[in-house]
């Protein structure tokens, strides 16, 4: 997985980042709110966790999609 924050902006005690994820070619982008975020580390790990989250989700599409055919 690979990332690029492309905007980012404070809605009250929010920081908000646009970023788009590149997963093998897959392209999605997000916007992930931080709530209250302490540091640049905190930000980062919370969009690091959101890209895995959302990395699953694709790989499952994938797969349910998979067993439907089967089925």
């Amino acid at each position: 997985m690979e990332y690029k924050i492309i905007s980012k902006r404070q809605d009250s005690d929010t920081l908000l980042t646009t970023v788009e994820y590149n997963f093998n070619g897959t392209k999605i982008i997000i916007e992930v709110p931080h709530f209250q975020p302490q540091s640049v580390k905190e930000v980062i790990v919370g969009i690091e966790n959101r890209g895995a989250s959302e990395e699953r989700k694709l790989n499952a599409a994938k797969i349910i999609s998979e067993i439907i055919t089967v089925l």
